[in-house]
């Protein structure tokens, strides 16, 4: 009986790792699978916080390119279509921003969309001879300064949400 105890006891020992190896490569695993799948969220927001800076760089270049040419009396379809193009782009990025942001950084961008959006409006009502009252040059080129400010402050948004910033201002 003294022999069969610590056989016993081996064998206890043997099934219960086996049993426990089983349950920690499990949890490996898991843990694994979840890390990875945290990697691709941050990765996707990253690519869609880059698209969003892109988009609203871009169009806010096509909008002064616009000014300009509706102030030197200069503009050209070509510089409509650019600009049109480019808020169509903006646009169906800020849409897909809207599902996956954060809300700090949807505010932010909020800020940038109703700016380039007021800006166009300004553009696009003074090119069609329909302006409202305010609508001018001056007043365009005021909303585009004004516009820098606000794509200086969801590019902070952006860096701080993926974790690439301490939240200092540069450029």
């Amino acid at each position: 009986m003294d022999a069969a105890l610590p056989t016993l006891l081996v064998g206890i020992a043997g099934v219960g790792g086996t049993v426990a190896s089983g349950y920690l490569a499990q949890q490996a695993a898991q843990r694994t699978l979840r890390w990875e799948h945290e990697r691709q969220q941050h990765e996707n927001l990253r690519d869609c916080y880059i698209a969003v800076n892109s988009r609203a760089r871009s169009c806010r270049y096509a909008l002064a390119d616009y000014v300009q040419g509706m102030a030197t009396n200069t503009l050209t379809d070509e510089t409509r279509q650019r600009a049109a193009t480019a808020m169509d782009a903006h646009r169906a990025q800020y849409d897909e921003a809207q599902m996956v942001v954060s809300d700090s950084v949807l505010a932010e961008a909020r800020n940038v969309n109703e700016m380039i959006g007021r800006l166009y409006g300004v553009l696009r009502r003074i090119d069609c001879g329909a302006p409202l009252a305010g609508d001018s040059i001056e007043w365009a080129k005021r909303l585009l300064k004004d516009l820098w400010p606000l794509l200086t402050s969801i590019r902070e948004a952006m860096r701080l949400d993926l974790g690439v910033s301490g939240g200092t201002r540069g450029d």
